[in-house]
């Protein structure tokens, strides 16, 4: 038994056998991915907003709380209750605006009153005027038989009483149309406190938000990537409560960080898996990459909003699951690729350790490349070369430009 065990050792050591893990170079399809976590949603769907009549200038009111919200998923119909907004701002405004509705109504009042009285007085002065002007036409009409001086002096008085009279009708008529315009614009403002208190009604009404139609219900989504909540407000600036999503086409909504957002484009290939349904997957397509990048809780840098649309219909996908997106940058088949762990850098440059003729050396390699597992190698080693996986205690170094031989 010794000396087959002899033989064993001295046969091994012949083979150069040194006990290092290796790999065999080959040859296979690389793909170089970039893996990102989403959310699935419909690609379209029915935004459920404040009301426009909540977003009226004249209500001076510029946000609102949400004070109740009904549970995410939950399926409803058209006409269902939604959400329900503090209208203590509003009854606030109904009380001030009623204040000031009522004094409005009482200088209207006085306006239409005063003007009534003031009209009345130059009506009854121009009747005055009417009986002294018949006085001076019988005066002028005997005046005929009187002497020529006398003649001129009562046409003259005549003359001038016409005269008088006519301004008073102007006076009449100017003094009426500055007391129309006068009160009109008092009524203007007691119209506008009028019209302000049908609204603010009306948006106490509104407060109630309600299903525009059948569907489920997802919450809205904050800048930041938070979803709303009860306690949280909403304005004419930021005014979606919730939506209704159409589940018939889907997406899964992601973000990508700033430094990998130019690797991709719209219409790159993406392979979907979805964590409640691990043994599936589900083809995609990258349809849009926002513009503007966004900050998220969480993450240092800034991040991009992209859109990949899951193509076929998929009615086990439900909204709000979580789905692993794996965009496919590049796709190359019959590439020569190594585990990232067998390529070792120093000083800028790559090398592996080539396992050749018994020997172990230092190589130097040009990669190109790279996802989670491999990395493609453009030049320096061929097909069916052994790189071990560890650095070895010894290992000679080889010129890459002058070790042809070795290849």
């Amino acid at each position: 038994m010794a000396v087959v065990a002899v033989i064993i050792i001295v046969l091994l050591g012949s083979n150069g056998f040194s006990g290092e893990k290796t790999y065999t170079v080959k040859k296979d399809n690389f793909e170089s991915v970039i893996s990102v976590k989403g959310e699935i949603q419909g690609k379209n769907a029915i935004l459920i907003s404040l009301p426009d009549i909540l977003k009226k200038r004249d209500l001076r009111i510029y946000e609102f709380q949400i004070k109740d919200l009904i549970q995410e998923g939950t399926k409803v119909k058209k006409g269902d209750w939604i959400a329900t907004l503090d209208i203590a701002s509003i009854t606030q405004q109904i009380q001030n605006n009623n204040d000031d509705l009522e004094r409005r109504r009482a200088e209207f009042n006085d306006a239409k009153i005063d003007s009534a009285i003031e009209l009345t007085k130059l009506r009854e002065e121009l009747k005055e005027f009417t009986y002294d002007l018949e006085y001076k036409e019988v005066e002028l009409e005997q005046a005929k038989y009187e002497s020529p001086a006398y003649q001129r002096k009562v046409k003259v008085e005549y003359n001038k009483t016409v005269r008088q009279m006519d301004k008073k009708h102007r006076d009449y008529q100017l003094k009426q149309l500055d007391l129309k315009v006068k009160t009109r614009r008092i009524e203007d403002r007691y119209d506008y406190y009028l019209r302000r208190d049908s609204l603010l009604k009306q948006a106490v009404v509104a407060a109630r938000i309600t299903a525009p139609k059948d569907g489920m219900i997802m919450y809205a989504k904050l800048w930041g990537g938070r979803k709303l909540r009860i306690g949280d407000y909403i304005s004419q600036w930021n005014s979606t409560i919730a939506t209704l999503p159409d589940m018939s086409v889907l997406v899964s909504e992601t973000y990508v960080e700033e430094i990998q957002i130019t690797k991709i484009a719209e219409g790159d290939s993406v392979e979907i898996t979805v964590d409640a349904l691990p043994d599936k997957k589900y083809a995609g397509e990258v349809i849009k990459i926002a513009n503007i990048g966004q900050e998220l809780n969480g993450i240092e840098s800034k991040v991009f909003r992209v859109l990949i649309e899951i193509k076929g219909s998929n009615p086990e996908l439900k909204p709000a699951m979580t789905a692993n997106n794996d965009i496919i940058l590049k796709n190359v088949s019959d590439v020569l690729t190594i585990p990232r762990e067998c390529l070792f850098s120093k000083n800028g440059n790559d090398f592996v350790y080539l396992k050749k003729s018994g020997k172990i050396y230092k190589k130097k390699v040009i990669a190109g490349t790279e996802n989670e597992e491999k990395i493609m190698i453009k030049q320096g080693l061929n097909e069916n070369d052994k790189i071990l996986f560890t650095p070895p205690k010894n290992a000679e170094e080889i010129d890459f430009y002058k070790s042809l031989a070795l290849n």
